[in-house]
């Protein structure tokens, strides 16, 4: 892939959203699947007698295994959900089109990268997050911008949870520039995109459903910009590997 200006990815991955909306797919019906657990799962309120002690016990157990299911669903959710979407949009930089089957290989092949990478992830979010106090916030922002390729070297890299990681900080040091661009722009999208969510939330019946659209369109387009500017920061002179 021949090095690009960010306005030609950015054109790109619009384009390719265009041709490509099924990546949107992926991340509505996981989310759906997740919040019919979840709801399914969370014990009621009035489950057991909250006047006895064995009322609070028994609320309090299911509560936690209700937890716990949620917790390792919405695990396996993210994963599929980073698999698919970032796996299509993959497919769609190399061959221009994606289907659902490139998501399902980039599932097959790279759940492993993307769980451990999440794991990684997760450890330096807290790290930037205690650090955010004594440095005004600036160790999240540093945190997003040296991250932010992470999934795209997990899943279209092929690389290891912390590989993975390294690769991303190492390709955001060396582009830094280009990455601030990247995640200022990527901000901007997901403020308005949210603030369009919001306004067709409250609205009844279909509302939802709008917002849950709008919500992973965003999503896929952001994807398809981060792997685009992967694959074309990295600096590789041979074709990114194959994920189908």
């Amino acid at each position: 892939m021949q090095p690009q200006s960010f306005e030609n990815v950015f054109a790109r991955s619009w384009q390719l959203l265009q041709r490509n909306w099924i990546i949107i797919v992926p991340g509505i019906v996981v989310g759906l699947i997740v919040g019919i657990v979840n709801d399914v799962v969370a014990p009621p309120q009035t489950y057991g007698d909250p006047t006895t002690t064995g009322g609070v016990v028994t609320h309090g157990l299911a509560r936690a295994v209700g937890d716990i299911i949620a917790g390792a669903v919405g695990i396996a959710g993210f994963v599929v959900t980073q698999c698919y979407t970032v796996g299509m949009a993959g497919a769609a930089w190399m061959r221009g089109r994606a289907t659902f089957s490139d998501g399902a290989s980039a599932l097959r092949d790279d759940a492993g990268n993307v769980l451990g990478a999440a794991i990684g992830l997760f450890v330096l979010g807290v790290l930037a997050v205690v650090l955010a106090i004594f440095t005004l916030g600036l160790s999240l922002v540093v945190y997003y911008l040296f991250m932010l390729y992470a999934m795209p070297s997990a899943v279209v890299g092929n690389h290891a949870g912390f590989s993975a990681i390294r690769e991303s900080f190492a390709i955001a040091r060396a582009k830094f520039g280009t990455t601030l661009i990247i995640g200022l722009v990527l901000g901007a999208i997901a403020a308005l995109a949210t603030v369009v969510a919001l306004v067709f939330a409250f609205a009844p019946l279909l509302g939802p459903i709008v917002a849950a659209v709008i919500s992973q369109t965003v999503v896929a387009f952001s994807s398809l910009i981060v792997v685009g500017e992967y694959l074309n920061l990295r600096g590789t002179p041979e074709p990114p590997p194959q994920v189908y």
